[in-house]
């Protein structure tokens, strides 16, 4: 039987697969280093906004849902008759 090997066709408009080769790890750091130069940092005031506003909406998520489940529960004892509607 003969050897059949396998080619990749590339459709018209796909990319081409990117060959990456291995670097060394102190090109690595080095690469690193210079990414981590082109960050811009929050300040200390928008870190402290973005902490407060993450807690308060996770506030307002958990009194949303505790809502919605004490309504559920509620309607849970109508349905099977643990509980009177009035």
């Amino acid at each position: 039987m003969a050897d059949v090997t396998k080619k990749t066709v590339v459709e018209a408009g796909a990319e081409a697969p990117v060959v990456r080769r291995r670097t060394s790890p102190m090109q690595f750091l080095s690469e690193v280093r210079r990414e981590m130069s082109k960050v811009t940092w929050p300040s200390w005031k928008e870190t402290w906004l973005t902490t407060m506003m993450v807690f308060i909406m996770v506030g307002l998520t958990m009194v949303f849902f505790a809502v919605v489940d004490s309504v559920l529960n509620y309607g849970e004892m109508l349905l099977i008759g643990a509980r009177r509607l009035f």
